[in-house]
């Protein structure tokens, strides 16, 4: 019974650390939503590696100085896709993630121009232990094929 019990336990963690993202499609970001609670108060690392689709677009806002938290947003579509679907009438997808820590994402000395709007390795790093601490999603075009 024991090596039944070790075997089971076993199974169990070895399965649940090759589980799949959350959003495997840019149509399955609602489940963010669904599941807000497992990400609130947690490093925002924890939600982004639940995010498969690449994210193409992404700034961040210290809105703390108008009263509302930080935040940062993030698409999964370039600014020119996001004007061509709003040409047609819809809105693209935006996953609004807002954090306890201030966001210094405009400072001039910290983006460069041409990744002004661009979710890089160096801001991963910077801000992946941020705490996230709502989560909202606006529109609800994609680009899925």
């Amino acid at each position: 019974m024991k090596y039944f019990l070790s075997t089971l336990l076993t199974i169990c963690i070895a399965s649940s650390s090759f589980s799949q993202q959350l959003v495997k499609k840019q149509a399955d970001a609602r489940l963010i939503i669904e599941q807000k609670e497992r990400f609130i108060n947690k490093p925002l690392k924890d939600l982004l590696k639940e995010i498969k689709p690449e994210l193409q677009y992404a700034s961040g806002s210290n809105a703390k100085d108008h009263g509302r938290p930080a935040f940062f947003r993030f698409m999964f579509v370039t600014k020119r896709e996001s004007d061509s679907i709003r040409l047609k009438e819809l809105i693209p997808i935006v996953i609004y993630v807002y954090v306890k820590e201030k966001i210094d994402w405009n400072e001039p000395a910290q983006r460069k121009r041409d990744i002004l709007f661009t979710w890089t390795d160096d801001d991963f790093q910077k801000y992946k232990n941020y705490t996230v601490i709502d989560l909202s999603i606006y529109g609800d075009a994609t680009t899925d094929k």
